[in-house]
């Protein structure tokens, strides 16, 4: 996809961090938004910014772990602009540090719900529709624990590397067809996913100072995520990977199948200490 300008973009997750930095460039180079985000403060900052930056810009509140919000979202932005060119499924959650011995079934159904089902629905919804236009795009985050796993985040890693193995099926599938499918994998970027853990946190001290600590490994902007995807999608590189720690990581478990885990919860160890 060479040009975004007159391509019509769903954004999930756009109420804040790399949706939001999406929207923010994909305005500037003349697209238009169908945005959404289950924060409705942040989603109308998007808004109100998007188009001050000259896009048409649709948007709805939604829960993108429940169909029918999905469903409606897709039916009303199509119904607004009549077609949609590329899907971002980008919305995302995280929890503390937590082992599996610690995690409750609650929490675990509450992130398949945001990271994986979020991913499915949209993409599910969206596709017959993209598969309409002469080119389209599929554009599902993932991320750099979806190419390495680390201890004491297996919600997490569990649905980013279901999301990487989602992705990658679907990019078979679409084969031969207008439909160009890309996965993402950021390293650390600098968005609210831990202000969100911190939320999980609560009181407890130790989980807040982890935190607080895991923070400080988010050195890269949301702009500079947005900018290395959309890039990639113009030059048709479907495996994104974002920072020096996802080309490290990727690197690694290659190179390691079987020891990386070591090396990386000790360079993370290291890191937090």
């Amino acid at each position: 996809m060479k040009s975004f300008k007159n391509k019509v973009a769903v954004i999930t997750g756009a109420g804040s961090g790399i949706g939001r930095a999406i929207a923010y460039q994909l305005a500037k180079e003349g697209a238009s938004l169908a945005l959404t985000d289950i924060n409705e403060d942040g989603l109308k900052e998007t808004v109100a910014k998007s188009e001050t930056l000259g896009a048409k810009v649709f948007s709805k509140k939604s829960n993108v772990s429940i169909l029918e919000d999905v469903q409606s979202f897709i039916a009303d932005s199509l119904q607004n602009f009549g077609y949609i060119d590329m899907i971002f499924n980008n919305a995302g959650i995280a929890l503390g540090k937590k082992t599996l011995l610690e995690l409750t079934y609650p929490e675990w159904e509450k992130i398949m719900g945001v990271n994986l089902w979020g991913v499915i629905y949209g993409s599910k919804e969206a596709l017959p529709h993209l598969m309409k236009r002469p080119e389209a795009a599929v554009i599902n985050i993932s991320s750099v624990f979806g190419i390495a796993g680390i201890p004491e985040q297996l919600p997490y890693c569990t649905t980013k590397f279901a999301v990487r193995g989602f992705t990658e099926s679907l990019r078979a599938e679409m084969e031969g067809s207008s439909v160009e499918v890309y996965c993402v994998h950021p390293g650390g970027i600098n968005t609210n996913i831990a202000e969100d853990a911190l939320k999980d946190a609560g009181d407890d001290v130790k989980k807040r100072k982890e935190v607080e600590s895991f923070k400080k490994m988010l050195a890269h902007s949301p702009e500079r995520a947005a900018n290395v995807i959309l890039t990639a999608v113009k030059k048709k590189n479907y495996k994104i990977l974002i920072g020096e720690e996802a080309y490290l990581f990727d690197w690694m478990t290659r190179a390691m199948p079987q020891n990386y885990t070591k090396l990386i919860n000790w360079g993370m160890n290291k890191i937090l200490s």
